[in-house]
């Protein structure tokens, strides 16, 4: 027959006791004698936030975006004042370059050689230039009409005459209407080719490949902060 159970016995099934606290309670504010956690242990404990399972985790909230208004008006801005002057310098620069070489071609047409004498009329005001090749050194002329020459600007041209390059090595302006003759002592070629047409040639390329260069870049960073200015903000 099984015995009756005796409260003050160690080894119940209840765990030690010392005979006042039954079914081995421990009195209220005692540590817990067994290595059992007390119960109730960790009831109502949130876990750490953003843990797996977590009760009341929520995603961390998405960054404010950024106003990026005034970047995306100055791509505008940029992009129109870049295209803008990208197709004017192009435009402006072809058109001068055209006149100014032609201009200078039309001239070089009515080139004519001094070997070793030539005529030619001049009205007051016209200017010429005097040319000569590589190959034949400078020549010595002597020119004579109704008043003396005054001189010239003296710029350095080259053309090609008749097949061969000749560079300019003297300039005269002509005071006084009429025919005057020249006389050089080794071929020389006369032209009367203004300087104008070779600056506004030389400026209306220089005006296209620059001024174009210039509207190209801003255009392209115009469109680089418009592109910026309309991407979303990357989200972590």
């Amino acid at each position: 027959m099984s015995q009756p159970y005796d409260p003050g016995q160690s080894g119940g099934p209840a765990g030690p006791s010392d005979g006042r606290f039954p079914y081995g309670e421990q009195p209220y504010g005692q540590p817990q004698q067994s290595g059992a956690p007390l119960p109730g242990a960790g009831y109502g404990q949130q876990p750490a936030y953003g843990q797996p399972g977590s009760f009341g985790s929520y995603p961390p909230a998405p960054p404010p975006r950024k106003d990026r208004s005034g970047m995306r008006r100055w791509g505008k801005i940029l992009t129109l004042v870049g295209a803008v002057i990208l197709v004017l310098s192009v435009a402006v620069g072809v058109v001068l370059a055209v006149a100014g070489i032609g201009d200078v071609v039309d001239q070089a047409d009515k080139a004519f050689e001094v070997n070793p004498t030539a005529e030619q009329y001049y009205d007051a005001g016209d200017t010429f230039q005097l040319f000569s090749s590589a190959a034949n050194g400078v020549p010595s002329c002597e020119i004579t009409g109704p008043a003396a020459l005054e001189s010239g600007t003296n710029t350095s041209t080259e053309f090609t005459f008749d097949g061969s390059g000749v560079e300019s090595f003297d300039s005269f302006e002509v005071v006084e209407s009429g025919t005057y003759s020249f006389q050089c002592d080794s071929p020389a070629v006369v032209a009367s080719i203004d300087a104008s047409g070779i600056f506004s040639g030389v400026g209306g390329v220089l005006l296209a490949v620059f001024g174009g260069g210039l509207g190209g870049l801003l255009a392209l960073v115009g469109i680089v902060l418009w592109v910026i200015a309309g991407r979303k903000p990357r989200t972590v």
